[in-house]
C-alpha cells in the first residue's frame, strides 16, 4: 500500500473506482442469466440444456481462474508509463468486446463455446489487474466502504444487464444484446483509463523465478491461513448462489409455467434481489469497517440458507420473489464483508494484484462448480421425475451456504498491518 493510500478518499472517488466493475457486470449479468441459457437451449435442446450450459460456464470460469491471478501478478510488477493496472484493463476490454460481437457470426454450440473461452481470457486479463486498484488507491480503514461500492456496482450491473438482455429476448432479437454488451465494455474501459490516476512503478520488483515465487507465496499462505479459509468460504457461497441463478430462466419457464415474457419475469425477480441487496450493501460496508467482518459473513450465510429453503417449496411467482429478496439481502451483506476481509488478510500487501486475483479461484471457481453441478443435478433429477430437479438443486444450494458459514468460523482474527509486514519478511527468499 502506497503512502498516498494512508489518506482517506472521498466517496465519489470510491464510486469512480467501481465504474469498471459496474460495466463488467452489465456484460456478464445479461450474458449468463439471459442470453446464454436461451441460446444454449435452442442449440442443444431441452433435455441437455442444464448440463450443456453448466459445462460451458464451468470451462470458461476455469480459464478465468488461471488467467486472473497471473495477470494480476504481471500488473504488480509492471513499470509501464501509463500505470500498473490501466493498460491491461484497456487492452483486455477491447479484445473482449470484439469477440462478444463475433458470437453472432455463428449459431452453433461449438462456436458459442469457443467465443466464451476467448472472452474469458481477454476479460480476465483486464480484471486481474483491476482487482489491485482498491488496495493500491484506498486506505485500509475504508476497505469496507470500497467493497460496498463494488458490491453495489455488481448488483446494479447484473440487473441492468439482465433487464436489457431480457427485453431483447422478449422482442425476439436476443443478438442485439451483444452490441450493447460490447459497447458497455469499451465505454467503461476508456472512461476508467482516462480518469483513474496511477503513479507508474519506478522500479520493477525482483523476480527470482517461477519456482521460488511459488514457494514464497505458498509459505505466505501457510503463515497466514486466514486468507485461504476466506477463499474456501467464498467458494461455497458462490457455488450456492450460482446454482440458483443459472437455472432461473428454466425455473420460470418450466416450474412456474411463465412462457410469455419469461425474460421480464426473470428481470423482475432479479430486480427484487438487487433492490434488497442494494439497501443493505452500503450500511453493511459501514458496519464492516467498525466490527468483526466474520460475523457479518456468518449472518449472510444464514439468510441465504433461509432463501434456499423457500425456493424448495416455491410453486408460484410471489414465492420466487420472497426467496430472491432473502438471497439479495444475503449477498448484499456477504460481498461487502468478504471483499474487505480478503483485502485485510492479503499475505503480502506488496502484491495486491496477485492475491486479489487469487480470490477469483473462489469467485469464478464457485461460479463454475455451482453452474456445473446445478446443470447436472437438474437434468439428472428431471430425468427421474419431471420438475424434481428444481428442489434437488435448491437443497444443494442450502448445503453450500451452510458449508460457507461453517468455514468462516475457521478464519482467525484479522492480523494488523505490522504483523503482515513481519510475516512477509519472514517468508521472503
Amino acid at each position: 500500500m502506497s503512502a498516498e493510500t494512508s489518506r482517506r478518499v472521498p466517496l465519489l472517488y470510491l464510486a469512480q473506482l467501481s465504474l469498471y466493475w459496474l460495466g463488467l457486470n452489465i456484460v456478464w449479468g445479461g450474458m449468463n442469466l439471459i442470453y446464454l441459457p436461451d441460446r444454449v437451449e435452442m442449440q442443444v435442446g431441452s433435455a441437455q440444456k442444464g448440463t450443456a450450459l453448466g459445462v460451458m460456464l464451468a470451462v470458461g470460469l476455469v480459464v478465468a481462474i488461471i488467467v486472473q491471478p497471473v495477470m494480476g501478478a504481471v500488473s504488480d510488477r509492471s513499470t509501464l508509463r501509463w500505470g500498473r493496472r490501466r493498460p491491461f484493463m484497456l487492452v483486455g476490454s477491447l479484445v473482449a468486446a470484439l469477440f462478444i460481437l463475433l458470437i453472432a457470426a455463428d449459431t452453433s454450440y461449438a462456436w458459442l463455446f469457443a467465443m466464451i473461452i476467448v472472452i474469458q481470457i481477454a476479460a480476465n486479463s483486464a480484471l486481474g489487474p483491476y482487482q489491485g486498484i482498491v488496495p493500491d488507491r484506498v486506505p485500509s480503514s475504508q476497505w469496507g466502504r470500497a467493497s460496498a461500492f463494488l458490491g453495489l456496482s455488481k448488483n446494479i450491473g447484473f440487473l441492468v444487464g439482465a433487464l436489457v438482455a431480457g427485453w431483447f429476448l422478449d422482442q425476439m432479437v436476443p443478438d442485439y444484446y451483444l452490441v450493447v454488451a460490447a459497447g458497455v465494455f469499451v465505454t467503461v474501459a476508456l472512461v476508467s483509463a482516462l480518469t483513474i490516476r496511477e503513479d507508474p512503478l519506478q522500479e520493477k520488483p525482483e523476480f527470482a523465478g517461477v519456482v521460488i515465487e511459488l514457494r514464497t507465496r505458498l509459505a505466505e499462505l501457510r503463515t497466514r491461513p486466514g486468507f485461504t479459509w476466506v477463499l474456501f468460504s467464498r467458494l461455497f457461497f458462490f457455488m450456492g448462489l450460482l446454482a440458483g441463478d443459472q437455472i432461473l430462466l428454466f425455473l420460470v419457464r418450466e416450474r412456474l409455467g411463465i412462457t410469455e415474457n419469461a425474460g421480464a419475469a426473470v428481470t423482475v425477480a432479479l430486480g427484487v434481489f438487487i433492490i434488497i441487496s442494494t439497501i443493505l450493501t452500503l450500511p453493511a460496508g459501514w458496519i464492516s469497517d467498525r466490527t468483526d467482518r466474520r460475523t457479518l459473513i456468518f449472518v449472510s450465510c444464514g439468510i441465504a440458507i433461509v432463501g434456499s429453503l423457500v425456493l424448495i417449496f416455491t410453486t408460484n411467482y410471489p414465492m420466487l420473489l420472497v426467496s430472491f429478496a432473502l438471497l439479495g439481502g444475503a449477498v448484499g451483506i456477504f460481498v461487502t464483508a468478504d471483499w474487505a476481509l480478503a483485502m485485510e488478510l492479503i499475505p503480502d500487501p506488496r502484491a495486491p494484484g496477485l492475491y486479489m486475483g487469487l480470490t477469483n479461484l473462489a469467485t469464478a471457481g464457485g461460479d463454475a462448480l455451482g453452474s456445473l453441478t446445478a446443470g447436472i443435478v437438474l437434468d439428472t433429477f428431471n430425468g427421474i421425475e419431471p420438475l424434481l430437479g428444481y428442489p434437488a438443486v435448491f437443497v444443494m444450494m442450502a448445503v453450500f451456504f451452510l458449508l460457507s458459514a461453517l468455514i468462516i468460523l475457521k478464519v482467525p482474527e484479522v492480523y494488523s498491518r505490522e504483523q503482515a509486514g513481519a510475516a512477509a519478511e519472514a517468508v521472503a527468499p
